[in-house]
């Protein structure tokens, strides 16, 4: 499939992003990102693999929002990092906040580099420089943006370093991706969120539901957030991710359905109808040799 539609670039919108800055993720990172621990486990390697995290290596970042991955990579040893979004005021953002002294101090010259550009993933196009060049390749909730999935793949692919036979078992490079989960983009018209059922005796306050529909029909999705209407999505199966990136040169290593832990609701209460489904679709795979 080829991107037909021109790509929605809501974050420039202004009411848009002044409300999504408001959100607690906007506003304190990866503090306000559950998930975000698993994440770091994919990318450091703590979950038993055998990839040193990303010391010395080069990172990039799509969908890179305010910086906050980009930023933390930098810090944890990354040699070069670069990120890219679609939309001007997310780098223009990401740049103010790089002018900003860490909690630790200001950035040791000895840091690794940091840039970043605009562009637009449905139509990016890596120069030769880049090709074969990164270790990993980061985005969080973004993909979800993404029509032609598959050709955004074979471009990654294409920068990513490859494993070479003989190469003393060095891995290939890495793509690691959070979109929101399968089960909760593909309702039609799904406002409001979540259902009521009924108790017994007809009335209301009964046990909470997803509305879960349409599944199996995947394509774009409108909705309205942040008080924005026509926000567009695609959906997309966990099937048709795993199976693009099995088609595309990929080799799977891991899948997380995230959703709270127990403990995290302890901590969160408002949290507690999340654990009803999964809320985010965590992946990571790496470069196959042979494709």
């Amino acid at each position: 499939m080829s991107s037909s539609t021109p790509t929605q670039n809501i974050y420039d919108d202004p009411t848009f992003f002044q409300a999504y800055s408001t959100l607690p993720r906007s506003q304190y990172g990866f503090d306000a990102a559950p998930e975000w621990l698993v994440l770091q486990e994919m990318v450091l390697g703590n979950n038993g693999s055998e990839y040193p995290g990303i010391q010395n290596g080069h990172v990039l970042d799509l969908g890179c929002g305010y910086g906050w991955f980009t930023r933390w990579a930098q810090d944890n040893g990354a040699k070069h990092v670069k990120g890219i979004d679609v939309s001007t005021k997310m780098i223009e953002r990401a740049k103010e906040a790089e002018k900003t002294p860490r909690e630790k101090g200001i950035i040791a010259p000895s840091r690794g580099t940091l840039c970043y550009e605009v562009g637009d993933l449905e139509t990016i196009s890596f120069s030769a420089s880049e090709m074969d060049s990164y270790d990993l390749v980061y985005s969080s909730l973004t993909f979800h943006y993404i029509e032609d999935f598959p050709k955004l793949l074979r471009q990654i692919r294409l920068c990513l370093k490859k494993t070479a036979s003989g190469n003393n078992g060095r891995k290939g490079g890495r793509l690691i991706f959070s979109v929101e989960h399968p089960i909760c983009t593909a309702p039609v018209n799904p406002a409001p969120d979540w259902k009521v059922l009924p108790t017994e005796d007809g009335d209301e306050g009964g046990r909470m539901i997803w509305p879960l529909n349409s599944y199996s029909d995947e394509g774009p999705r409108m909705t309205s957030w942040l008080g924005v209407d026509g926000v567009r999505k695609y959906h997309r199966t966990v099937e048709t991710y795993v199976t693009g990136l099995l088609q595309n040169g990929f080799i799977l290593t891991g899948l997380k359905d995230w959703s709270p832990s127990e403990h995290d609701v302890k901590d969160h209460p408002e949290w507690k109808h999340e654990r009803h489904r999964p809320y985010f679709l965590l992946i990571s795979a790496e470069v196959h040799s042979d494709c």
